[in-house]
């Protein structure tokens, strides 16, 4: 189940986004209701780690991601959210040359994705 959750994210996404790409595209089909009924699965169950990954991108590049008020107020995905932001993290990557361009690998895609986007006046 939680593979075909993750090929609907994945063939779901938001629509086309200026920049970096929309920061929530792999919530972009998913609700709240998806989020705290995923909640009440058992601990480690993949599901809910499917959903708590789909958000990672939003929480990281967003000061406002789409499941903000779930991170804050459903402690099951707080936690599952936390697990793996954490992971996220460790596949951050700084370019040596300008240490300006932080990099990580999304939990769901596998793509590369900019922590930050460089603002157009910053020398590279």
């Amino acid at each position: 189940m939680a593979e075909r959750i993750k090929a609907i994210i994945i063939g779901n996404p938001g629509p086309p986004y200026e920049g970096m790409g929309d920061p929530d595209t792999n919530t972009y089909c998913l609700t709240s209701q998806h989020i705290t009924s995923a909640a009440f699965l058992p601990e480690g169950h993949p599901v809910r780690g499917i959903l708590a990954a789909a958000a990672v991108e939003g929480y990281l590049r967003n000061d406002y991601p789409k499941f903000l008020r779930e991170a804050q107020e459903v402690p099951n995905f707080s936690f599952d959210l936390l697990k793996s932001v954490k992971a996220t993290l460790k596949t951050l990557s700084c370019d040596d040359y300008s240490r300006k361009s932080i990099t990580f690998k999304d939990p769901i895609s596998g793509e590369t994705l900019w922590l930050e986007r460089q603002r157009d006046w910053e020398v590279v």
